[in-house]
């Protein structure tokens, strides 16, 4: 009865170890979609003044913070990364965050350049 347990609490622990990897991996697919997004915006606002983008002021400067702030908060583990918290909320909120902020950049660029 004992190893029954001590195998399914294995199980479990592994299962859950598993499960917060994936939105680790969520997460760092965000990122890079947004630096996706963020990188013809750059270009955009390199190659010509003429666009307004003054619209984009408050979230990127939010976009930028939130960035910086998760930057400074080091992780020494994976383990660390998996139960991640920011403002309150868990990994995939902070997922949820930067994906409105690639939405609104997104579109923001595309009405710049029609």
């Amino acid at each position: 009865m004992a190893e029954t347990i001590g195998l399914a609490s294995g199980i479990l622990a592994l299962a859950t170890f598993a499960f917060q990897s994936s939105r680790v991996r969520d997460l760092l697919g965000e990122l890079e979609a947004l630096s996706a997004v963020l990188a013809p915006l750059v270009n955009l606002v390199k190659s010509t003044s003429k666009v307004d983008l003054s619209v984009l002021d408050l979230p990127l400067f939010r976009c930028g913070n939130t960035c910086k702030e998760f930057q400074q908060d080091s992780r020494a583990c994976f383990r660390d990364w998996a139960r991640l918290t920011y403002m309150g909320g868990n990994i995939e909120d902070l997922r949820d965050l930067l994906a409105g902020y690639k939405a609104t950049i997104n579109i923001a660029l595309t009405n710049a350049t029609l």
